[in-house]
Protein backbone atom coordinates (compact mmCIF):
# COMPACT_ATOMS: atom_id res chain seq x y z
CA UNK A 1 0.00 0.00 0.00
CA UNK A 2 1.06 3.35 -0.72
CA UNK A 3 0.41 4.45 3.42
CA UNK A 4 3.42 1.61 4.05
CA UNK A 5 5.89 4.75 2.24
CA UNK A 6 4.66 7.28 4.61
CA UNK A 7 7.95 9.02 6.28
CA UNK A 8 6.69 8.70 9.73
CA UNK A 9 9.92 10.40 11.25
CA UNK A 10 9.60 12.96 13.84
CA UNK A 11 11.12 15.98 14.45
CA UNK A 12 12.30 17.87 17.63
CA UNK A 13 11.22 21.86 17.56
CA UNK A 14 15.00 22.69 17.62
CA UNK A 15 15.19 20.65 14.54
CA UNK A 16 11.89 22.53 12.69
CA UNK A 17 13.09 25.76 13.68
CA UNK A 18 16.74 24.83 12.16
CA UNK A 19 14.69 24.04 8.88
CA UNK A 20 12.39 27.04 9.01
CA UNK A 21 15.71 29.49 9.68
CA UNK A 22 17.24 28.67 6.84
CA UNK A 23 14.43 29.54 4.47
CA UNK A 24 13.65 32.50 6.52
CA UNK A 25 17.53 33.40 6.10
CA UNK A 26 16.93 32.72 2.28
CA UNK A 27 13.76 34.48 1.83
CA UNK A 28 14.49 38.11 3.61
CA UNK A 29 18.48 37.90 1.35
CA UNK A 30 16.26 37.06 -1.79
CA UNK A 31 13.75 40.08 -0.78
CA UNK A 32 16.36 42.50 0.35
CA UNK A 33 18.76 41.42 -3.29
CA UNK A 34 14.92 42.35 -5.41
CA UNK A 35 14.33 45.82 -3.57
CA UNK A 36 17.63 46.32 -3.71
CA UNK A 37 17.90 46.11 -7.84
CA UNK A 38 14.53 47.70 -7.99
CA UNK A 39 14.63 50.91 -5.64
CA UNK A 40 18.07 51.47 -4.78
CA UNK A 41 17.49 50.77 -1.29
CA UNK A 42 15.81 48.31 1.05
CA UNK A 43 13.48 48.97 3.60
CA UNK A 44 12.91 46.27 6.39
CA UNK A 45 10.92 45.37 9.22
CA UNK A 46 12.97 45.80 12.77
CA UNK A 47 13.77 42.06 13.01
CA UNK A 48 15.46 41.90 9.82
CA UNK A 49 17.93 44.29 10.58
CA UNK A 50 18.95 43.44 13.98
CA UNK A 51 22.41 43.71 15.55
CA UNK A 52 22.15 39.94 15.80
CA UNK A 53 20.71 38.42 12.53
CA UNK A 54 20.70 35.02 13.88
CA UNK A 55 18.58 35.38 16.68
CA UNK A 56 15.92 37.15 15.14
CA UNK A 57 16.06 35.14 12.26
CA UNK A 58 15.17 32.32 14.76
CA UNK A 59 12.46 34.11 16.53
CA UNK A 60 10.79 34.85 13.19
CA UNK A 61 11.03 30.64 12.76
CA UNK A 62 9.75 30.08 16.21
CA UNK A 63 6.94 32.55 15.50
CA UNK A 64 5.82 30.99 12.13
CA UNK A 65 6.06 27.49 13.65
CA UNK A 66 3.76 28.47 16.81
CA UNK A 67 1.24 30.13 14.17
CA UNK A 68 0.87 26.82 12.32
CA UNK A 69 0.40 25.21 15.47
CA UNK A 70 -1.86 27.50 16.93
CA UNK A 71 -3.88 26.75 13.76
CA UNK A 72 -3.89 23.29 13.42
CA UNK A 73 -1.90 23.05 10.27
CA UNK A 74 1.20 21.73 12.41
CA UNK A 75 -0.08 18.67 14.66
CA UNK A 76 2.48 18.23 17.49
CA UNK A 77 2.77 16.00 20.13
CA UNK A 78 4.73 15.84 23.92
CA UNK A 79 5.07 14.06 26.79
CA UNK A 80 2.35 15.11 29.57
CA UNK A 81 2.51 15.88 33.02
CA UNK A 82 -0.66 17.25 34.88
CA UNK A 83 1.01 16.38 38.47
CA UNK A 84 2.38 20.12 40.38
CA UNK A 85 5.60 19.65 41.86
CA UNK A 86 5.84 19.13 45.59
CA UNK A 87 7.50 22.06 47.28
CA UNK A 88 10.57 19.96 48.32
CA UNK A 89 11.05 18.01 45.14
CA UNK A 90 13.33 21.19 44.08
CA UNK A 91 12.45 20.94 40.28
CA UNK A 92 11.50 24.97 39.67
CA UNK A 93 9.62 24.84 36.39
CA UNK A 94 5.92 23.37 38.11
CA UNK A 95 5.43 20.35 37.31
CA UNK A 96 6.61 16.55 37.89
CA UNK A 97 6.34 13.06 36.34
CA UNK A 98 6.05 13.44 32.38
CA UNK A 99 4.58 10.31 30.35
CA UNK A 100 6.69 8.39 28.97
CA UNK A 101 4.59 8.36 25.97
CA UNK A 102 3.58 11.38 23.99
CA UNK A 103 -0.22 12.25 23.03
CA UNK A 104 -1.37 14.68 20.96
CA UNK A 105 -1.35 18.57 21.37
CA UNK A 106 -4.62 20.33 20.68
CA UNK A 107 -4.49 24.03 18.81
CA UNK A 108 -6.47 24.59 22.03
CA UNK A 109 -3.89 24.16 24.49
CA UNK A 110 -1.13 26.02 22.23
CA UNK A 111 -3.57 29.35 22.21
CA UNK A 112 -4.12 28.97 25.95
CA UNK A 113 -0.92 27.83 27.21
CA UNK A 114 2.90 29.24 27.55
CA UNK A 115 5.22 27.89 24.57
CA UNK A 116 9.25 27.43 25.05
CA UNK A 117 9.53 26.30 21.44
CA UNK A 118 13.59 26.42 22.18
CA UNK A 119 13.17 24.05 24.92
CA UNK A 120 10.39 21.98 23.11
CA UNK A 121 7.97 22.90 26.24
CA UNK A 122 4.43 23.92 26.70
CA UNK A 123 3.10 24.66 29.75
CA UNK A 124 -0.26 25.11 30.60
CA UNK A 125 -2.73 26.21 33.86
CA UNK A 126 -3.17 22.66 33.81
CA UNK A 127 -0.17 20.48 32.87
CA UNK A 128 3.02 20.69 31.32
CA UNK A 129 3.92 18.86 27.40
CA UNK A 130 7.81 18.47 27.81
CA UNK A 131 10.13 17.04 24.84
CA UNK A 132 7.87 18.00 21.58
CA UNK A 133 7.69 16.73 18.32
CA UNK A 134 6.28 17.27 15.09
CA UNK A 135 6.01 15.18 12.29
CA UNK A 136 8.88 15.93 8.97
CA UNK A 137 6.78 15.24 6.54
CA UNK A 138 4.14 18.17 7.57
CA UNK A 139 7.16 20.76 8.73
CA UNK A 140 8.26 19.99 4.75
CA UNK A 141 5.01 20.31 2.88
CA UNK A 142 4.43 24.02 4.94
CA UNK A 143 8.08 25.19 4.94
CA UNK A 144 9.05 23.33 1.79
CA UNK A 145 13.06 22.72 1.13
CA UNK A 146 14.06 24.88 -1.99
CA UNK A 147 16.85 23.66 -3.76
CA UNK A 148 19.90 26.13 -5.03
CA UNK A 149 19.50 26.59 -8.65
CA UNK A 150 21.55 24.77 -11.37
CA UNK A 151 23.30 27.61 -14.03
CA UNK A 152 22.22 26.48 -17.71
CA UNK A 153 25.44 25.90 -19.98
CA UNK A 154 26.39 29.35 -21.63
CA UNK A 155 24.99 29.21 -25.09
CA UNK A 156 27.82 29.08 -28.24
CA UNK A 157 27.90 32.88 -30.09
CA UNK A 158 27.79 31.08 -33.08
CA UNK A 159 25.00 28.69 -33.15
CA UNK A 160 22.97 29.36 -30.06
CA UNK A 161 22.93 26.11 -28.93
CA UNK A 162 24.12 25.65 -24.92
CA UNK A 163 28.15 25.00 -24.95
CA UNK A 164 29.86 21.80 -25.16
CA UNK A 165 33.05 20.10 -26.18
CA UNK A 166 34.33 17.71 -28.17
CA UNK A 167 34.56 15.40 -25.22
CA UNK A 168 31.35 15.52 -24.15
CA UNK A 169 29.90 14.26 -27.71
CA UNK A 170 32.54 11.85 -27.68
CA UNK A 171 30.79 10.46 -24.29
CA UNK A 172 27.12 10.67 -25.50
CA UNK A 173 28.69 8.51 -28.79
CA UNK A 174 30.50 5.76 -26.43
CA UNK A 175 27.05 5.52 -24.49
CA UNK A 176 25.19 4.59 -27.80
CA UNK A 177 27.88 3.04 -29.52
CA UNK A 178 28.17 0.17 -26.58
CA UNK A 179 24.47 -0.02 -26.19
CA UNK A 180 24.93 1.30 -22.16
CA UNK A 181 22.37 1.47 -19.46
CA UNK A 182 21.70 1.19 -15.91
CA UNK A 183 21.21 -2.59 -16.78
CA UNK A 184 24.08 -2.87 -19.27
CA UNK A 185 27.25 -1.92 -18.29
CA UNK A 186 30.06 -2.49 -20.28
CA UNK A 187 33.88 -3.91 -19.08
CA UNK A 188 36.62 -0.97 -18.56
CA UNK A 189 38.60 -2.25 -20.46
CA UNK A 190 36.30 -3.24 -23.31
CA UNK A 191 35.23 0.40 -23.25
CA UNK A 192 39.17 1.81 -23.20
CA UNK A 193 39.78 0.23 -26.25
CA UNK A 194 36.87 1.63 -27.90
CA UNK A 195 37.90 4.85 -26.98
CA UNK A 196 41.29 4.52 -27.73
CA UNK A 197 39.81 3.93 -31.35
CA UNK A 198 38.39 7.46 -31.48
CA UNK A 199 39.67 10.81 -32.50
CA UNK A 200 39.14 14.33 -31.41
CA UNK A 201 39.49 17.07 -33.67
CA UNK A 202 41.89 14.52 -35.77
CA UNK A 203 44.30 13.33 -32.68
CA UNK A 204 43.61 10.07 -30.85
CA UNK A 205 43.03 9.86 -27.45
CA UNK A 206 46.04 8.89 -25.09
CA UNK A 207 45.62 6.07 -22.92
CA UNK A 208 44.79 8.13 -19.23
CA UNK A 209 42.09 9.81 -21.53
CA UNK A 210 40.57 6.82 -22.82
CA UNK A 211 40.83 5.05 -19.17
CA UNK A 212 39.28 8.28 -17.55
CA UNK A 213 36.30 8.55 -20.44
CA UNK A 214 35.57 4.90 -19.85
CA UNK A 215 35.23 5.43 -16.00
CA UNK A 216 32.87 8.27 -16.94
CA UNK A 217 30.27 6.32 -19.10
CA UNK A 218 30.26 3.03 -16.39
CA UNK A 219 27.75 3.83 -13.56
CA UNK A 220 29.82 4.17 -10.22
CA UNK A 221 28.20 0.57 -8.75
CA UNK A 222 29.30 -0.64 -11.25
CA UNK A 223 33.07 0.51 -11.15
CA UNK A 224 32.88 -0.74 -7.42
CA UNK A 225 31.57 -4.27 -8.41
CA UNK A 226 32.71 -4.84 -12.04
CA UNK A 227 30.35 -4.64 -15.06
CA UNK A 228 26.60 -5.92 -15.16
CA UNK A 229 24.94 -7.44 -18.07
CA UNK A 230 21.28 -6.86 -18.62
CA UNK A 231 19.15 -9.49 -16.66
Amino acid sequence: MLIENLDRSQWRLAQAVEHISGLVLSASAGARELETATTGSASFPIWANPADPAVAVRQQAEREIQIAMRDGDLHAQGRLSTTPCQRWSGLDDGWDLHSGHHSHITPEQWRGGRADVAGGRLTMLDGQFIDIRVPRFMVLAIWPATEASIPSPAPDPMTGEPYRTPYMELLDRAIAANRLSYRNQDKKETLTMWFREQTVEGEPLSQNLADAMATLVRMPSSQRGGAKRGW
